[in-house]
């Protein structure tokens, strides 16, 4: 694997597991300095990967921008922000209260703005060139039952994330989301039956659930130089399950069918 990564420090938030802690080894296999933040405690293997682990409120205005500041400070060149750290409740429309409400849009939404933030004005003060990746969703532009609250977070904060990159691009800041389908992560939080993996699985062209080094290697790539000209963009990582109607069968016709 290549080390173009190498001479960058990179924040990743949600890093204590999941999808945020395969961005943490990704960048750091590929040469970047790590540090990451979640409100959970990492396990010593993924501890191990960073050069610094630091719980933080990413919904915290205040404790995020110390944070940040902290890094960049400590390590000299941030360059890299991946937002990964987010919430994925499951309830049903008429289930979801005020409160459950604003957690999830706070942690989904919020928290990205706040750190992408922060980030930014810690490298306009510097001048120096960046690149942000918003972990998205699918969900965030095919909704789904039980999940409303969660598809509407990851909608805005697609949006969110080309906001962001109108505004960064005079500064050199890259901002880029990826946009995950169905990934196994092994949490225990909302356990998933064999029957709807099953038939998650039949809508799947490739074949096969993602899994989080799928996410990260679509991350690093959008980190990295080979992305230099690509920002605005949400990419899309499901093994083809949004690219259409994948569960309809062939039409059977033996003769071309006259269209007009």
């Amino acid at each position: 694997m290549g080390r173009g990564l190498a001479g960058r420090t990179a924040i990743v938030t949600g890093a204590a597991g999941g999808i945020g802690a395969a961005c943490a080894r990704v960048l750091a296999d590929r040469g970047a300095v790590v540090v990451g933040t979640d409100m959970r405690n990492p396990d010593d293997v993924v501890r191990a990967g960073l050069s610094e682990f630091t719980p933080v409120d990413i919904t915290d205005a205040a404790a995020v921008h110390d944070f940040v500041e902290t890094v960049a400070s400590s390590y000299g060149d941030l360059a890299l922000l991946v937002n990964a750290a987010g919430l994925y409740p499951s309830a049903n429309l008429t289930e979801i209260g005020g409160d459950d409400w604003d957690r999830v849009l706070s942690a989904n939404l919020k928290g990205p703005h706040l750190c992408t933030a922060a980030f930014a004005r810690a490298l306009v003060k510097t001048g120096r060139p960046g690149a942000v990746v918003n972990i998205t969703s699918t969900a965030g532009f095919r909704a789904r039952a039980g999940a409303a609250h969660y598809s509407a977070s990851k909608a805005a904060l697609n949006m969110l994330t080309r906001s962001q990159a109108i505004e960064l691009a005079r500064h050199g800041i890259r901002v880029n989301a990826v946009a995950p389908g169905y990934v196994k992560v092994g949490s225990t939080l909302n356990p998933i039956s064999g029957d709807y993996e099953r038939a998650v699985l039949a809508g799947i062209p490739l074949g096969r659930v993602g899994t989080p080094q799928d996410v990260a290697e679509a991350v690093a790539f959008l980190c990295g130089d080979a992305a230099r000209w690509i920002t605005g963009e949400v990419l899309v990582v499901d093994g083809g399950a949004s690219a259409g109607n994948t569960q309809l069968p062939p039409s059977g016709a033996e003769e071309p069918v006259p269209c007009g």
